[in-house]
């Protein structure tokens, strides 16, 4: 196992540590504090952060306007932390709109949900609706009095969202919806959330695994008109991202409540190896062991308290044979833009006007054989009268 200087790491100084007090209250608050408050922004985290934002925000401070509705497709792994980037996002839409909130009251600026019928076999559009007029605090979608029908629901949420103005509808396990549709089935939905877009002005923003990927090719419509986000893994293969990766470790081994700061940046190796690179499968594997060793009320995480939580080998197998087909077709291969012109016509042989061929080239025309008639109309005998002319059989009998 690699040892690896603490100096060495991309951070200059420590990381944040818990708070002492932590350590006097029960085991259960320690591990909520872990579970739930503590996140660790990072790269990758960030990238895909600050790239939705491109996609549906106008650039600098103080812009009201939204850009035209636009569907953004983040992908990525299982468990790579999609779920904290949903928070962040929502986090920053609501601070950058604090103003836009006071000085409209009716504005809001997202609506975030999770897929609707996910879970199931069967997409239903009708509670796709309700989620969203939810989200958007509309007060009869629930209610005992003056409920909304079902056949307005459509109606309803359209209005919603050109009223509360959002910049963008958030939809949480979005993969759910390749799960529920395929073909030309899958073309469809799209083209439904297409239709709001082009309606309301707001995005899509769909947050899913690598089973969205079919997303990105329903149609070449729908190709030009979105947006990839490609939330990946660490790969410790690169140098950069190898380092990235230990100084997450150590990020989340100070926030550990636990009475002594454990090594785990001496075992990052280990917790790479059963993370694939996931930040999310990292900080579920520590959950794990932190809860073991709350459990046992031992003093700090150990390699054993790692080794007896960590997810089995033929899991993880599955989970990176996955991300490495995903990503051989996410990530643009070297020589893009030849293979491109080439299929344009501006790369290869090319000429100006195609040559001829035999086949284009006219036919010598035929010599009638001696006696035969050249085609044509005889003249009938109203034709002869004013024309003053005669059948050449005539002729010849005169």
């Amino acid at each position: 196992m690699n040892q690896i200087n603490e100096k060495s790491l991309v951070q200059t100084e420590a990381p944040e540590s818990f708070p002492p007090e932590l350590l006097k209250l029960p085991a259960g608050a320690r591990q909520e504090y872990f579970e739930q408050r503590c996140l660790i922004s990072h790269p990758r985290l960030l990238e895909a952060l600050e790239a939705i934002l491109q996609a549906i925000c106008l650039p600098g401070e103080g812009a009201t306007t939204r850009r035209p509705g636009t569907m953004v497709l983040v992908i990525g792994p299982s468990r790579v932390g999609k779920t904290t980037l949903i928070r962040l996002l929502e986090e920053r839409l609501t601070s950058m709109s604090k103003a836009q909130m006071q000085a409209s009251p009716s504005f809001i600026p997202f609506a975030s949900i999770l897929a609707a019928g996910a879970g199931t076999n069967r997409f239903e559009w009708a509670e796709y609706y309700r989620a969203v007029l939810r989200a958007l605090h509309d007060p009869f979608v629930d209610g005992k009095v003056a409920r909304i029908r079902a056949r307005e629901l459509r109606e309803a949420m359209e209005t919603a969202l050109c009223e509360r103005k959002p910049f963008a509808i958030i939809v949480d396990e979005a993969h759910h919806l390749a799960e529920a549709a395929r073909g030309s089935r899958l073309q469809s939905q799209l083209n439904h959330l297409k239709h709001f877009e082009n309606a309301t002005g707001a995005s899509h923003i769909l947050v899913g695994t690598y089973e969205m990927r079919p997303f990105r090719k329903a149609n070449a419509q729908l190709a030009c008109r979105s947006v990839d986000v490609h939330f990946s893994r660490y790969d410790a293969a690169i140098d950069a991202d190898a380092q990235m990766f230990q100084s997450i470790v150590w990020a989340l081994q100070r926030q550990l409540p636990v009475e002594q700061e454990p090594a785990l940046v001496e075992h990052w190796e280990f917790l790479y190896a059963r993370s694939i690179g996931c930040v999310g499968l990292l900080k579920m594997h520590l959950n794990r062991a932190l809860n073991l060793v709350l459990a046992e009320q031992a003093k700090t995480v150990t390699l054993s308290h790692l080794r007896k939580t960590a997810m089995p080998e033929a899991r993880v197998e599955a989970a990176l044979r996955n991300a490495l087909e995903s990503e051989t077709e996410l990530t643009e291969s070297d020589g893009a833009d030849e293979r491109l012109l080439t299929l344009l016509g501006l790369r290869g042989s090319r000429t100006t006007q195609p040559s001829k061929t035999k086949a284009d080239e006219p036919s010598p025309k035929k010599q009638d054989r001696p006696g035969k008639r050249s085609p044509g109309r005889d003249t009938t005998g109203q034709e002869e009268k004013s024309s003053g002319s005669f059948p050449d059989e005539e002729q010849a009998a005169g």
